[in-house]
């Protein structure tokens, strides 16, 4: 099974950005890397912080290993800081890039090694992020012309767009941060049954949860769980998730065939 975790995604970052030439404007070369519009500003900055924040999140991880010695694989750590202070958006690359050398790429594949054992995350194909992303989106204009109470129609739409961007931010946060929005929508309606028992009468309801076990279920596919928690299933007594989850098997198997 593929693994996935902090260390690897920065790496993964910092390995396509050596690729980018020196003379590329910074701001350039961040879009590229982070798939952003060059005038989306606010979205640029919002990722490059999430990026940054993935030192916090690997030595979290590290320090949270019993019987290791953490300064043997965080001496990536200063040159990165370095990188990203010299990280001028209206300057060249090369400020950022010369900082990024074989020292940094090797310690920090050896972080990446040590937490891919210790501390693994699932990994979600692209095509089962593009159909999530996918479904969300069309979802969101479905929702937006329904005629539901409005209250669980601003659930229902908050949710799809966190859905999205978790999807967008993938190569930076993870399938943990899709599973954390999962979490929270069941969470919401186990507070708020109304958003639930909807189902019962409201196709358009129905067909938001179904997509939010759906997505559940390729995650927990990914993790070897192949299954739903009890409180989920016993929350959405309407949907058949015996059937959702064959659909979701069935996907997956297609996935490794095209492989």
């Amino acid at each position: 099974m593929a693994i996935d975790n902090p260390a690897a995604r920065l790496l993964n970052i910092l390995e396509q950005g050596r690729e980018i030439p020196p003379d590329m404007n910074c701001r350039k070369a961040w879009c590229q890397l982070l798939s952003v519009g060059i005038k989306d500003k606010a979205v640029l900055m919002g990722r490059l912080g999430k990026v940054m924040s993935l030192s916090t999140e690997i030595l979290s991880r590290l320090n949270s290993i019993e019987g290791i010695k953490v300064e043997r694989y965080i001496h990536w750590e200063t040159p990165l800081d370095k990188a990203f202070l010299q990280n001028h958006l209206n300057g060249p690359w090369k400020a950022f890039k010369d900082h990024i050398d074989d020292h940094v790429i090797n310690y920090l594949s050896m972080t990446s090694d040590l937490l891919s054992h210790k501390s693994p995350e699932p990994v979600l194909s692209r095509s089962s992020l593009d159909s999530i992303l996918s479904n969300a989106r069309d979802l969101i204009d479905e929702v937006k012309l329904s005629e539901i109470p409005i209250a669980i129609k601003e659930f229902m739409l908050k949710q799809l767009r966190k859905i999205c961007l978790a999807v967008e931010e993938y190569e930076i946060n993870g399938a943990e941060s899709i599973s954390s929005v999962v979490e929270s929508a069941f969470g919401y309606g186990v507070l708020h049954g109304e958003s639930v028992e909807l189902a019962k009468t409201d196709g358009m309801t129905k067909k938001f949860w179904q997509n939010m076990a759906n997505i559940a279920l390729i995650v927990s596919i990914s993790t070897g769980v192949q299954q739903l928690a009890a409180p989920i299933v016993n929350l959405l007594p309407e949907i058949d998730f015996n059937q959702e989850l064959q659909h979701a098997k069935e996907e997956a198997a297609t996935e490794e065939e095209g492989a």
